[in-house]
């Protein structure tokens, strides 16, 4: 069981490559162009069953466009446009006879290592020095251990 918080991580960490889309979850994967069903049209994601989510492979929801027949429920005029937007956004897809593949983001062979995944943690953030004022000083070393003690 993942929280929140590192399933949120994994998921911004990574991507999809298609090959032959019988790995690759259709609505839940990040395979079109690096983003999932649920960002494109997320008031269509909302009427899928959650048991198809996790079935549907791209290969199969490709096959005779398959994936419109998970629909379910009312949809309104919003869900439509989205329902638009997504058919165009996936309508040039073409599988191959390679593989799916999962690639992350945070390194540039898009092989996952623990040192890229600490780096990324820090991404965005301001380094700071501070920690020079207690130790790269001219104080006599009792008072730089007290500093750093307080």
């Amino acid at each position: 069981q993942f929280t929140a918080e590192e399933r949120a991580f994994f998921f911004a960490s990574t991507t999809m490559q298609i090959g032959n889309g019988t790995e690759a979850l259709f609505w839940e994967d990040r395979w079109i162009g690096g983003r999932s069903v649920c960002e494109i049209a997320p008031l269509l994601y909302a009427c899928i069953p959650k048991r198809r989510r996790k079935l549907r492979t791209v290969a199969d929801g490709l096959q005779d466009n398959q994936w419109a027949r998970d629909i379910h429920g009312t949809i309104g005029i919003h869900e439509i446009g989205q329902y638009l937007q997504l058919w165009q956004a996936i309508n040039a897809t073409t599988l191959s006879d390679e593989p799916d593949r999962l690639t992350w983001k945070w390194s540039t062979s898009g092989v996952y290592s623990a040192k890229s995944a600490y780096l990324a943690t820090f991404n965005g953030s301001i380094g700071c020095d501070a920690w020079k004022l207690t130790w790269k000083n001219w104080a006599p070393p009792r008072v730089r251990f007290f500093h750093w003690l307080v």
